[in-house]
């Protein structure tokens, strides 16, 4: 008589139903994954944008400290006006600001607020700047002020999104909320005594 080896039935194996058990939990697991590396890479985004107005900050701080009997020429008031904008858009081949001085013959804190905010524009979304030189008794001290589009989303009853309206924006640190294009920018100033 033939040796069958039949197990009970609880002991031949996973059924169907614990496979399907087993593959939801996977899914799930994949999908927090998925969601953490979203947020892993748009933390980074934020985190070269701050690093890189930082460095934008820093380079001009390092020119008016260059030229420091000529510092009053870097304010706002002294900005160069921009070219016309191309119809693709400003790049680096045709920025918003002529600072190579052959066009329009720019030299010192001309050119060096030129460049500056060539960088500022399209190396930050949407990068605005201004600088100013505070009032007395503090005239020695400047503001350096550089503003980005902010694309942080925050919380807002219940859902998450990019703040829609002013008291959206400037409820979180650091915001200024911009009516001309109706977005919220990050602000961020330094005072420098160059």
């Amino acid at each position: 008589m033939p040796v069958t080896n039949m197990a009970p039935r609880a002991q031949r194996g996973f059924s169907l139903v614990e496979v399907l058990v087993a593959m939801l939990v996977l899914a799930i697991g994949l999908l927090g994954l998925a969601a953490l590396q979203t947020q892993g890479v748009r933390f980074n985004h934020d985190a070269y944008v701050r690093s890189n107005a930082t460095a934008l900050a820093s380079d001009i701080v390092d020119k008016m400290r260059l030229d420091r009997n000529n510092v009053t020429a870097y304010t706002t008031a002294n900005f160069p006006a921009r070219n016309a904008e191309p119809a693709g858009g400003y790049t680096a081949e045709n920025p918003p600001y002529n600072c190579t001085g052959t066009a329009a013959r720019l030299s010192g804190a001309q050119a060096d607020l030129a460049c500056w905010l060539n960088g500022i524009e399209l190396g930050l979304p949407l990068g605005q700047a201004t600088i100013a030189q505070q009032a007395a008794p503090n005239a020695a001290l400047y503001d350096i002020t550089i503003m980005w589009l902010d694309r942080e989303p925050r919380n807002f009853n219940g859902v998450t999104r990019l703040a829609a309206n002013a008291a959206e924006c400037t409820a979180a640190t650091n915001r200024t909320w911009m009516a001309a294009p109706g977005q919220c920018f990050v602000t961020q100033t330094w005072t420098v005594w160059p």
